[in-house]
């Protein structure tokens, strides 16, 4: 692999699916991330990635930059945060 790209869509497409299973952010910022993700691999096939370059470069900077500006405008919802890691630990000592 010459093409550091395809780390960042391989973390990319993780983390995309963690955001859009998880309950504390909102699912299509877990898509967008996703799909970010996966256009970073297209990098694998040299000439789509030529034809695709500028709408994978738009996709990425929509989906990064909406996941930033979320979890600097909104942030994640700490009081249910809080329940659900107390209902974790509730769950494990039972």
């Amino acid at each position: 692999m010459r093409n550091p790209w395809v780390f960042d869509g391989l973390f990319l497409l993780l983390i995309g699916y963690l955001i859009f299973r998880s309950t504390f952010l909102p699912r299509i910022l877990g898509a967008l991330i996703a799909f970010a993700g996966l256009g970073w691999l297209t990098l694998l096939a040299p000439p789509l990635a030529n034809y695709l370059l500028p709408y994978i470069e738009v996709l990425g900077v929509l989906a990064e930059g909406s996941l930033m500006l979320w979890l600097l405008v909104m942030g994640v919802n700490a009081q249910h945060w809080q329940e659900q890691a107390s209902a974790a630990g509730a769950s494990l000592r039972t």
